[in-house]
């Protein structure tokens, strides 16, 4: 696993408890103390009300995902992997500018034919196979044709 992706399980993991300790912390004030704060935190309504936030932002975060994968438009980070990838193979072949056009062109092209999600499915077979897929071989090459 990556930092990020420990970083990102962790924070999923205390968010609940989080969410607990804020409403639990308001319920305190509102009772203005007469309550010990423990009972407060630890209140029904507490733990329910902190669950269906949490819930509501992990559906969230899931509908956004899943957005994302059928979407065309695919976040930055990857679209600079992929261009500085690209210009770091075709720059053994052509000049810099050359080399920065052809893969500027390859992954317009390559958002316009296909979803995020399958240009991640296409990468992943690229890492394991070490052979492009038909389809982005096309694009690849109507790319390297044009001046």
């Amino acid at each position: 696993m990556t930092p990020y992706q420990i970083g990102y399980l962790v924070g999923t993991l205390v968010t609940p408890l989080i969410l607990m300790l804020v409403i639990g912390t308001i319920y305190y004030w509102i009772k203005g103390g007469r309550i010990p704060y423990r009972q407060a935190i630890l209140s029904r309504w507490v733990i329910v009300a902190s669950l269906i936030l949490f819930l509501l932002g992990l559906f969230g975060r899931a509908s956004s995902y899943l957005q994302q994968e059928s979407s065309h438009v695919y976040p930055e980070r990857d679209i600079k992997a992929f261009t500085e990838g690209c210009v770091g193979s075709a720059k053994k072949k052509l000049d810099i500018k050359a080399a920065e056009s052809f893969c500027t062109c390859s992954i317009t092209e390559i958002q316009k034919a296909y979803t995020y999600g399958e240009f991640r499915k296409f990468d992943a077979e690229m890492n394991q196979q070490k052979s492009m897929p038909s389809g982005i071989k096309n694009i690849v090459t109507s790319c390297a044709q044009k001046p």
